[in-house]
């Protein structure tokens, strides 16, 4: 009767040990993913502080062909034409700027985009 007793007490631990091994390699996962994810992003509004902040600001598509990390990124700068402030007048000089990130992880695309508004005379060197 222990013998039997010692078998399924090590049944019931070796299922509860299997569950938590599963679980920590999915956080373990989940964890690398965000890691790259953030990195991804880091890369986006780094970008567009690069185009936003040159000197003069013009309308743009431009793909950054793959690096090391398998990323590929376009930046596309468009003057805005329908912006309005507070009082309905119409902003002049102003770009959108948004720059997409796309890479393949699994066989699945993925695909990423952040943007901004930038007013062309923002960084304009002061004589």
């Amino acid at each position: 009767m222990t013998l039997l007793e010692v078998v399924l007490a090590l049944a019931v631990f070796s299922i509860a040990a299997l569950a938590l091994v599963g679980t920590i390699n999915q956080i373990a996962e989940a964890g690398i993913e965000s890691q790259r994810l953030l990195e991804i992003e880091q890369g986006l509004e780094s970008l567009i502080d690069e185009f936003g902040k040159a000197p003069q600001l013009k309308e743009l598509d431009q793909q950054i062909k793959p690096g090391a990390d398998g990323v590929a990124y376009r930046v596309v700068i468009q003057l805005v034409r329908d912006l309005k402030n507070q009082d309905g007048r119409f902003l002049q000089n102003t770009y959108r700027i948004v720059v997409t990130a796309r890479w393949s992880e699994g066989g699945d695309p993925i695909e990423v985009s952040a943007e901004t508004l930038r007013y062309a005379g923002s960084f304009l060197p002061v004589n």
